[in-house]
């Protein structure tokens, strides 16, 4: 009976646990939703305000003692868990590794085959927490021994706590971009757009990158015209993807007046077809994260800017929502510029095309 119990106990656990996280990392949500490519994506805002809430929720009422309510929510919770391991068991098979926000800013992001089984796991304790209810014994165990309950919740809960220090942590898959895109799916730091291009500058690093067909440029041979501005991004990264969905709309704007080039960590024959598509022919390819590393980017996305007189121009920022400020930034400067073009390349050493 202990261990029948247990099922629906530590499932309530997971589902508190995961509610919680999320509630503070609704954007987080939004970019393991994106990464994971669910469908309409036009819904994944809503569906990340109510998630959080819907777990917090079928924790807590799965333990109102009438039999008939556990059923269904013991069911509606089952069925949650096998959408996950759908999910999750579709991400594998996605030719890049993807990061998913399971528990919020908790665990690793990267989906791996620890993710599935872990999700199988919590599949069977959905089955066992439906029989669990189908027999009665919550609700015998709520009314006749809630001290009992309690004291078995507090064990498991005792239990998981020290495995979880034990361990220290969850344990990703190598990945080179692991430690990319760990930060990127919890990083939205705030910029004060003052700070942005009104900083010390320092000499462009002596670092390379690789062209589209396998050339080699400095970043100082880059910006030996016009200035450019990097962005650093990784395949299979939430804020990344939502980073990239602007790279059109970035491309279109900036480049007549700067060169805006989308860097990664991977081959650029390696990117799958979306990506290409979306960033045309303004990829370029950092071998080993020396260029980023060189910049001081510490995460992907991050994007800073160099200017065509050897100096860095402005950043580096990291994370998705800090990278989209830059840029916005950006494009406010230069709107500036083009009503008082003569202050606006003296400030920012942008020469004409």
């Amino acid at each position: 009976m202990a261990v029948l119990l247990s099922a629906p106990i530590l499932l309530s656990i997971t589902l508190l646990i995961s509610g919680l996280a999320k509630l503070g990392a609704r954007e987080g949500t939004q970019d393991a939703m994106r990464s994971l490519r669910l469908p309409l994506p036009t819904t994944h805002a809503s569906v990340a305000s109510v998630l959080p809430v819907m777990e917090i929720f079928l924790a807590l009422a799965l333990w109102i003692p009438v039999p008939p309510l556990q059923v269904l929510l013991a069911g509606l919770v089952t069925a949650l868990m096998f959408t996950y391991l759908v999910i999750i068991a579709r991400a594998l098979t996605f030719e890049e590794q993807v990061h998913c926000s399971c528990f919020g800013t908790l665990a690793s992001p990267t989906v791996s085959r620890t993710t599935l089984v872990r999700n199988v796991i919590l599949n069977v304790l959905g089955l066992l927490t439906v029989v669990a209810a189908a027999s009665g014994a919550m609700t015998t165990f709520l009314v006749q021994a809630p001290l009992g309950l309690i004291g078995l919740g507090l064990a498991l809960l005792t239990a998981i706590a020290l495995a979880a220090a034990t361990i220290g942590g969850s344990v990703a898959d190598p990945d080179p971009d692991a430690d990319a895109a760990t930060a990127a799916s919890t990083a939205a730091a705030d910029v004060d757009a003052d700070e942005l291009l009104d900083y010390e500058r320092s000499p462009i690093p002596a670092a390379v990158l690789q062209q589209p067909g396998g050339r080699l440029i400095t970043l100082t041979q880059l910006t030996a015209q016009r200035a450019a501005l990097l962005v650093f991004v990784t395949e299979g990264c939430g804020p990344c993807e939502r980073v990239l969905d602007h790279a059109e709309e970035w491309i279109g704007e900036l480049e007549q007046t700067l060169q805006v080039r989308f860097v990664f960590s991977r081959p650029l024959d390696q990117l799958r077809e979306r990506t290409t598509n979306r960033v045309t022919d303004h990829a370029m390819h950092d071998l080993q994260f020396t260029a980023r590393t060189a910049l001081g980017g510490t995460s992907a996305p991050s994007a800073v800017l160099l200017g065509a007189d050897g100096q860095l121009a402005g950043g580096p920022v990291n994370g998705g929502s800090a990278v989209i400020e830059f840029v916005q930034e950006i494009r406010e400067q230069l709107a500036e510029a083009q009503q008082s073009p003569v202050d606006g390349e003296q400030e920012m050493d942008w020469p004409a095309p």
